[in-house]
């Protein structure tokens, strides 16, 4: 008869092998929920703007960088959608090449600190993207990632809310910065504050619309929807009324479209054209509420507001020689662009790039173009926008991928992530909400969330 093998007395090479198995699962599980953590920190002190935040952010994503090399090093090397972060770590490399000084030429930055410290802050955030792919691992870890994400969102809304109707005195609530009427909830500016919450948005109308909500969880998402919806037409945002109505547009077609693909085999015309009538009635449909709700909500401040936007773009300005409207802001980008079309005037240089080409009092110095578009031109030349292109191109391919899965939440999340991407490139024709870290993390995470492929449940 064969001996019995009793738990204790497994081979030292299999004890040791479990042992590591176990270590290797609670150091990833620390380090996603680390990531989760960052997610709902890094939004708290005004979306982290000032230096030391963003140090204290880079310095922990570097610090769990190290944790995943350590983590890697002993269960073998397997990078996981290597061709996603490929432009990034290309496009971290330009940036930090912009900002080399040559002894008798100078940079192509025109401010090299700034440019080096840009290029710091973008090798955090393609790490970060590293860090959610690689440990966003299980159906379970993928859930609770979207969920932290709108989480943090509504925690934000409902804050921003308190301080909006609660707030009289000029002095800060509850952070110094915040005073009243200078910006909106954690966020010193309105407009990025926004940013923050269409992002959000998006993502849970992906959910909904798609189906991935129990029915005894339903409500509870629309009424954090709602929450989200009315702290957004408070900040008056024009451009975030516009991202909005438009991911209204978005979620809708790309869902018929996602769905007309998976049946495709026995989609007869008549049915198609009938699914594409739906999607624009259902689309006009969330239009007029947005806007109804919008003006009813926002009240006189709102539409004050949005009847100023044709002053923007208007030839002849309100005060002379200002030189702040989007319109003066944007005609000298363009200047800045035809100087330099190639490898641009360095990335996070624009404040001091801009001022050969800023005809105006002197009053106001532009530090953003108000169009991430024409300053990434401006900044990084035909070289910049050949990376992000490069970029955009894989990031479709992935999600296309996505959209079609079997997976209703896998499907779903991609959906609302989608959306919520979609909101933040209309709503960057028009301002800079991506200058700030929060927002920054955020749309790290709904890229993430959009093209990450799962192979098992957990």
């Amino acid at each position: 008869m064969s001996a019995i093998t009793f738990p204790g007395e497994l081979p030292t090479s299999f004890r040791i092998a479990i042992r590591r198995h176990r270590v290797l699962h609670r150091l990833g599980r620390f380090v996603f929920v680390s990531l989760l953590s960052v997610i709902t920190l890094v939004a708290i002190p005004y979306g982290t703007v000032e230096p030391w935040w963003i140090s204290l952010y880079e310095c922990t994503i570097f610090g769990l960088g190290a944790l995943w090399i350590c983590q890697e090093t002993i269960a073998g090397w397997q990078l996981k959608q290597a061709h996603l972060l490929a432009p990034l770590a290309a496009l971290t490399a330009f940036v930090f090449t912009q900002s080399i000084v040559l002894p008798g030429s100078g940079s192509i930055s025109a401010d090299p600190f700034e440019t080096r410290l840009l290029s710091m802050k973008l090798l955090a955030f393609s790490i970060n993207a590293a860090l959610l792919i690689g440990y966003t691992s299980t159906h379970r870890r993928l859930q609770s990632f979207v969920h932290t994400v709108i989480a943090v969102a509504v925690a934000s809304a409902l804050f921003g809310i308190i301080q909006h109707a609660t707030q009289q005195s000029e002095t800060g609530f509850l952070l110094p910065y915040l005073q009243r009427k200078s910006g909106f909830g954690q966020f010193v500016n309105k407009n990025h504050f926004a940013f923050f919450i269409e992002m959000a948005i998006g993502l849970a109308a992906g959910l909904i619309f798609a189906g991935a909500v129990p029915r005894e969880r339903w409500l509870l998402y629309v009424a954090a929807m709602v929450l989200l919806w009315c702290a957004l037409v408070l900040t008056s945002s024009r451009g975030g009324l516009f991202a909005v109505s438009a991911e209204a547009v978005f979620v809708v077609v790309l869902l018929i479209w996602s769905r007309s693909k998976q049946r495709q085999a026995n989609f007869p015309r008549r049915a198609a054209v009938r699914s594409l009538v739906a999607a624009f009635a259902l689309s006009a449909c969330l239009i007029l509420s947005v806007i109804v709700s919008a003006v009813w909500l926002g009240g006189d401040l709102l539409v004050t507001r949005l009847a100023s936007l044709p002053e923007e773009v208007q030839t002849v300005a309100r005060e002379a020689h200002a030189g702040t409207r989007r319109r003066e802001v944007w005609n000298a980008t363009w200047q800045l662009i035809k100087t330099h079309p190639i490898v641009g005037s360095g990335f996070g240089a624009y404040g001091v790039a801009i001022t050969k080409f800023h005809d105006a009092s002197g009053k106001w110095t532009p530090e953003a173009a108000h169009n991430d578009y024409l300053e990434l031109l401006g900044a990084g030349g035909v070289v910049g926008v050949g990376l992000v292109s490069w970029f955009s191109l894989v990031f479709i391919k992935c999600v296309r991928r996505e959209l079609l899965s079997r997976d209703t939440f896998r499907r779903a999340a991609c959906l609302g992530a989608l959306t919520g991407i979609a909101g933040v490139v209309v709503h960057s024709t028009v301002d800079f909400g991506l200058h700030v870290t929060a927002n920054a993390v955020i749309l790290i995470a709904l890229l993430v969330i959009a093209t990450r492929n799962l192979e098992a449940k957990s």
